[in-house]
């Protein structure tokens, strides 16, 4: 017995069912093998009436060469009112959702999803795959392959701001305790504010040069990030003595970050990058994670890093910057070992940043059903990837680094004291006691040099936002808060690009901060 099935697609296939077998044969057992969703409705030739899938086919009058018509399901009614397709078809609509939409890195994106399904339904009808679906299927996995060189050609590192990182991770104990069990490490991970610059480069043999030859013929330029500050937010709260507050860092450049943000804007620093510490033995040729060698990044530092590198993108898109230069395509990745200081550098291959901005990365965040955060340089991928030619599902996250040369500098917002001193705390981010002592002592002083000395540190910037802020909350002023700011802001600015001798502070503004620091 032949039997016709007209699919939702509107593609016809053919049954055969061998004779006598109507009374053990279900609807359900002809549909299985072309995936027809549970919230279809069917029908049995010109009946308009839906026929029940756990029926016999001898029960629902079933014949040779009978049509069995299977209907796409009703779209169900939201909360609001509006109409919103099934959970089947909604995942397939989010996951292709990211393909269709914006993406980091267009070229790059691939919709594998759509290609499986489309897969799947040649198997359902029971027909071969040729060798251009077969193709086609191939061409959908991303190919991970080694990058040689990212948008920056190198990195300019302030060694105060990453002294002042290093020893924020040091924790101090008491002297029988230190004896004891020697000094203890907590990991941080703090946001890279700075500038995008040109700098010459000779990569060619020097030729003979004339009077009338131009200096700037045989050079060429490149981009490189000169870090100025490294804003750590205060309160982090890390997983385990050996991993960074993994939730606060993916989160530096959240939408909470705004006075942040509006701070950085009046200096004219722009993200750059972030910084991580870690304490384990991963830097080892033997170590615990079976690494081949050494590696500074792992799985989740590299999802954290991409996810705030398509972050940046994305806020400079929202601006419409026009500037190259400014798209926020060019962040870097910074891992300091928290028990020596060394620091390496390095940036997200393209292909990388957009397969997790595709959810490629799984088993990251749980394990054997806990939501203990875990860290694999090995890491699982959603599907299938191309790694030398060959598919594999498990990426090794070092595919993903791109080395970059870094360099040591001073920061323009760094402060000008030791890299060791505290001026702001680590609970709260507010000013120390000592530090506003030295500010009212700066501020008394007739000479507007020593004030802006101690405040051109962006932390200490950002501390006294926070108390200006809290200050005039209770005095009802509110909108002299972003005024204030601004004016110190631009003060600081004029400062640090070194126009000392005409940079003074207004009497008035200058009795408002020793009134606001005393408190």
């Amino acid at each position: 017995m032949l039997l016709r099935v007209r699919l939702a697609d509107g593609s016809m296939e053919r049954v055969q069912v061998e004779e006598g077998k109507e009374d053990t044969l279900t609807l359900e057992d002809v549909l299985k093998p072309f995936g027809v969703s549970d919230d279809a409705s069917i029908t049995i030739g010109t009946s308009k009436e839906t026929a029940i899938r756990d029926s016999f086919l001898a029960n629902l009058g079933v014949r040779n060469g009978s049509m069995i018509t299977v209907m796409a399901p009703k779209e169900k009614e939201s909360g609001n009112g509006t109409t919103k397709p099934t959970s089947r078809f909604a995942s397939r609509k989010a996951s292709a959702s990211k393909v269709g939409g914006w993406n980091p890195y267009p070229d790059l994106a691939k919709d594998y999803d759509s290609v499986v399904i489309e897969a799947q339904k040649r198997r359902a009808s029971r027909q071969s795959m040729s060798y251009d679906a077969i193709s086609k299927l191939q061409s959908s996995l991303h190919v991970v392959d080694p990058q040689k060189e990212g948008p920056l050609l190198r990195v300019y590192m302030c060694r105060v701001s990453a002294e002042r990182f290093y020893s924020n991770g040091v924790v101090t104990a008491s002297k029988s305790k230190k004896k004891q069990q020697g000094p203890t490490y907590n990991c941080r991970a703090g946001l890279l504010l700075g500038t995008i610059q040109k700098e010459r480069v000779d990569q060619r043999p020097k030729k003979a040069r004339t009077s009338l030859s131009s200096q700037t013929a045989d050079s060429e330029y490149c981009k490189v990030a000169k870090i100025q500050a490294i804003w750590e937010p205060p309160g982090q709260k890390p997983s385990s003595d050996k991993l960074y507050d993994a939730k606060l860092a993916a989160s530096l450049l959240d939408s909470s970050k705004k006075r942040m943000k509006t701070i950085a804007n009046h200096l004219g620093l722009v993200p750059v990058g972030w910084i991580f510490s870690y304490q384990d033995d991963r830097l080892k040729e033997e170590n615990s994670f079976s690494t081949e060698g050494p590696q500074a990044l792992f799985g989740l530092d590299v999802t954290i890093g991409a996810k705030l590198k398509i972050q940046n993108m994305e806020d400079r898109r929202a601006i419409k910057e026009d500037d190259v230069d400014l798209q926020g395509d060019r962040f870097v990745t910074l891992a300091m070992d928290a028990t020596s200081g060394a620091t390496e550098a390095f940036q997200l291959s393209d292909v990388c940043v957009q397969m997790v901005h595709e959810d490629m990365f799984q088993k990251l965040t749980e394990t054997d059903g806990t939501s203990e955060i875990t860290n694999p340089p090995i890491v699982p991928v959603r599907h299938a990837v191309l790694v030398d030619g060959r598919e594999t599902k498990l990426l090794d996250s070092v595919l993903c680094l791109v080395n970059t040369a870094l360099l040591s500098h001073v920061g323009s917002y760094s402060g000008h004291v030791t890299g060791s001193s505290v001026s702001v705390k680590k609970i709260n981010g507010s000013l120390t006691n000592k530090t506003k002592k030295l500010l009212l002592k700066a501020l008394e002083s007739s000479d507007a040099n020593d004030f802006l000395q101690e405040i051109c540190d962006f932390n200490i910037l950002m501390a006294l936002d926070q108390l200006l802020s809290q200050s005039q909350v209770k005095s009802s002023n509110n909108d002299d808060h972003e005024a204030d700011m601004e004016i110190l802001c631009g003060l600081v600015r004029k400062w640090a690009r070194g126009q000392k001798k005409g940079t003074a502070i207004d009497p008035k503004f200058k009795r408002k901060l020793q009134t606001y620091l005393s408190t």
